[in-house]
């Protein structure tokens, strides 16, 4: 699969199983993972107010989105990262650990 069609399952996959949790859109990045292999890191983006996405509804995303890219040939795992924008930056609290 091209990155576009990547790109645009994504999207449609997530637009059905996260609407309702407040998904705004997604992009996504190919990279080796944390075992060096190839995978696809999506970063979903909430609306503002959205709040916290529960297990269930996350879970069914992931798994409707490695069913519909697998039958598409794509075998890379997808990861999902969640971007809350009401969410403080990383270590915003913590200026040491941010060094």
């Amino acid at each position: 699969m091209t990155d576009r069609e990547i790109q645009a399952l994504v999207e449609a996959v997530l637009v059905q199983t996260m609407r309702d949790a407040g998904f705004e859109s997604a992009s996504v990045e190919a990279k080796p993972n944390h075992a060096d292999e190839d995978a696809l890191f999506v970063t979903v983006r909430f609306r503002s107010g959205a709040g916290v996405t529960s297990g269930h509804t996350t879970a069914d995303a992931l798994v409707a989105m490695r069913c519909a890219l697998e039958s598409k040939g794509e075998h890379r795992f997808p990861y999902l990262i969640y971007d809350y924008p009401d969410d403080p930056p990383p270590y915003a609290h913590d200026v040491l650990a941010a060094e």
